[in-house]
């Protein structure tokens, strides 16, 4: 069977675009953001764990909006080893975020430590941990991989 040369020429053409056309598709890494809504009356500072102790806190969950300008606040607040957090506010009913591989990486549970703004601003890292002035919220993913997305 013979292809006309008219055939083989558009044959061509269509092969040349279609390889263009997918060179030009980025192929990279993919990042899954886990949404989550501060349902409490509170001003938050919240930390992400897989492990059941707020010193082992090493990932800090990002308000989904622009933060307030920090000078609006008169001291600087420190927590978790010393991380600067001060951009790390949660106001009451607004989303925040984390990433989602972090969530659940190689688990089905996460941690999160709240501390309120107020307790963050009047006492030392030591006294948050040591007068317990935290809260600790379990996320759990179920089997279809659903999870809670409210603090309350």
């Amino acid at each position: 069977m013979k292809i006309d040369k008219k055939y083989r020429n558009l044959l061509g053409g269509i092969a040349i675009i279609l390889s263009l056309v997918s060179s030009c598709i980025p192929i990279c890494d993919s990042r899954t953001i886990a949404i989550f809504t501060n349902r409490t009356n509170d001003t938050l500072f919240i930390g992400a764990s897989h492990y059941d102790t707020i010193d082992s806190v090493d990932c800090l969950l990002q308000p989904a909006y622009l933060p307030t300008d920090s000078d609006l606040y008169p001291s600087k607040v420190t927590l978790w080893n010393g991380i600067d957090v001060q951009g790390d506010i949660v106001y009451p009913d607004s989303l925040f975020t984390i990433d989602g591989n972090y969530l659940f990486n190689n688990t089905d549970t996460c941690y999160f430590f709240l501390i309120k703004w107020k307790d963050a601003k009047n006492h030392l890292w030591d006294e948050i941990r040591m007068k317990k002035l935290y809260r600790r919220k379990i996320v759990v993913r179920d089997c279809n991989g659903k999870f809670d997305q409210t603090i309350q």
